[in-house]
C-alpha cells in the first residue's frame, strides 16, 4: 500500500482533531503515514507516527536527481498560481520534495486549500507522485486562493459536504470526491448517565462568529428561569470575554458555565454525561462557515441528540429523529427548539440519542471513511 504524507499548516491543533482522526484511521487501514507541517508543536511526539517540520532536513543530492520534465511541471504550476510569492513557494516545495523522496512517500494528502496544498502539489510534481487535498471552510469560502488551479493540478480533491462538492464541481468536474470527516466510534461511545435534576446542554467549539454562540445565549434568556436548564460552553476564542459579558447582561450567567478548551480525551469522557449538544452554526459576515462539523458527529456517536442549524454539512449529518434543526441566526426558532427538546419525555430523548449513534455508525465511522480514502489513493495513476 502507498505510504502517505499528510501536510498541515500546524500540527497538532486542538480544534483540528479531524486531521488526527483521518491519519489514525488511514494507518489502521494498513498505510504507512507521516505528517509534514510548517509548525510542529511539542505534543506531536505523543502520536505513533512521525511528524516533520518542512525543511527540517534536506539532501543536496536530491537537486541533481530532478528530471527536466518534472522541474518544468513544477515551475509551470508555481508560475500559474497568484496567491503566494513564487520564489518562496518554489524553494519551500523543493525542501518538501526532498523530504518526501527521502521518506519514500508515494502520495501526499494536504489539508486546507491554501499554502499547504500549493506546496504539496509543487513538491509532488518534482518527484512524480500523486497528490490530493481536502477543502474545509475558510479555505474555500472565506479566503479561496487559486482554487481552480489547485483542483486542476491534483489527482483528486475531497469535499467534506455535498454543498461544497457542488460548488467545486462548478470549477472542475473531473476529480471532486465527497467524504465527510469521520468519527472514531470506538473512542466516542455512549455511557451510562449519572442522575441529574437538570437538563444539561453543552456547546463545544471555538468561540468565534460562525459558531453562533451569541444566538444560543439570547435563546436561553427566556428559558433558564422556566426550565431546569444549565449550559456548559467548552472552548475558547476571540469572543470569549464578549460572550461572558453577554451572559451577564442577559441575566443568565448563573446558568452558563464557560469551561475553556479541553483535550479530546476530556470530550470523550464527559460528553456522554450531557443531554443535548446545541450548535447554532451560522455563516459569518466574511463568508466563513462550518462545512461539516465533526463535533455534531462526536456528540451523536456518544448518544446525544443535537440541536443545530440548516447550513452546509449540518443538514447532511442530522437526520429526522436524531435531533432538531432551525434556520441560522433565528433566536426565536432556536429557543423553541430547545424548549421542545426540554419538554420531551426522558425516554424520547434517550431514543433520539440511540438513533443518533446508529446514524454515525452507519454513515460517519472513521475507519469506513478511511477505507474509501484509501481506495482513492491506491487508485491514482502515479
Amino acid at each position: 500500500m502507498k505510504k502517505v504524507a499528510f501536510v498541515a499548516p500546524t500540527f497538532p491543533v486542538l480544534s483540528e482533531t479531524f486531521i488526527r482522526t483521518e491519519i489514525d484511521s488511514l494507518k489502521a487501514c494498513g498505510h504507512k503515514v507521516c505528517v509534514m507541517t510548517f509548525h510542529k508543536h511539542l505534543s506531536a511526539h505523543k502520536f505513533n507516527y512521525p511528524t516533520y517540520e518542512i525543511g527540517q532536513f534536506f539532501s543536496l543530492k536530491f537537486i541533481t536527481k530532478i528530471s527536466p520534465r518534472k522541474l518544468y511541471q513544477c515551475i509551470r504550476f508555481v508560475r500559474c498560481q497568484k496567491a503566494l510569492p513564487k520564489r518562496s513557494l518554489f524553494f519551500h516545495s523543493i525542501k518538501l520534495a526532498s523530504q518526501l523522496a527521502q521518506l519514500n512517500v508515494d502520495h501526499v494528502h494536504a489539508h486546507f486549500a491554501q499554502h499547504t496544498t500549493s506546496h504539496s502539489i509543487a513538491a509532488a510534481k518534482l518527484i512524480g507522485i500523486s497528490c490530493s487535498f481536502v477543502g474545509h471552510g475558510h479555505d474555500i469560502y472565506e479566503f479561496p486562493f487559486d482554487v481552480p488551479l489547485k483542483l486542476k493540478s491534483s489527482d483528486f480533491v475531497v469535499a467534506v459536504c455535498n454543498d461544497m462538492k457542488e460548488d467545486l464541481i462548478k470549477l472542475s468536474r473531473d476529480n471532486i470526491k465527497l467524504l465527510h470527516c469521520g468519527v472514531r466510534t470506538s473512542l466516542f461511545k455512549p455511557q451510562s448517565k449519572l442522575k441529574h435534576d437538570k437538563i444539561r446542554l453543552v456547546f463545544v467549539g471555538r468561540l468565534v462568529e460562525p459558531k453562533g454562540v451569541t444566538y444560543l445565549l439570547q435563546s436561553l434568556q427566556g428559558l433558564c428561569a422556566k426550565y431546569p436548564i444549565v449550559l456548559d460552553i467548552v472552548g475558547d476564542g476571540e469572543l470569549s470575554t464578549e460572550l461572558k459579558q453577554q451572559a451577564s447582561t442577559l441575566g443568565i450567567a448563573s446558568y452558563v458555565n464557560f469551561l475553556g478548551p479541553k483535550e479530546p480525551s476530556w470530550i470523550q469522557e464527559n460528553l456522554p454525561q450531557y443531554d443535548c449538544l446545541v450548535a447554532p452554526f451560522c455563516i459569518a459576515e466574511s463568508g466563513l462557515v462550518d462545512t461539516g462539523p465533526l463535533v455534531l458527529k462526536e456528540a451523536m456517536a456518544v448518544g446525544l441528540p443535537v440541536i443545530t442549524t440548516k447550513i452546509m454539512g449540518c443538514k447532511e449529518i442530522v437526520t429526522p429523529g436524531t435531533g432538531l434543526m432551525v434556520n441560522q441566526k433565528d433566536v426565536t426558532a432556536l429557543a423553541q427548539a430547545i424548549e421542545r427538546f426540554v419538554c420531551l419525555p426522558e425516554e424520547k430523548r434517550i431514543q433520539m440519542g440511540l438513533q443518533a449513534r446508529r446514524n454515525v455508525e452507519q454513515n460517519f465511522d472513521a475507519i469506513k471513511q478511511a477505507r474509501t480514502l484509501s481506495g482513492w489513493i491506491e487508485g491514482t495513476a502515479h
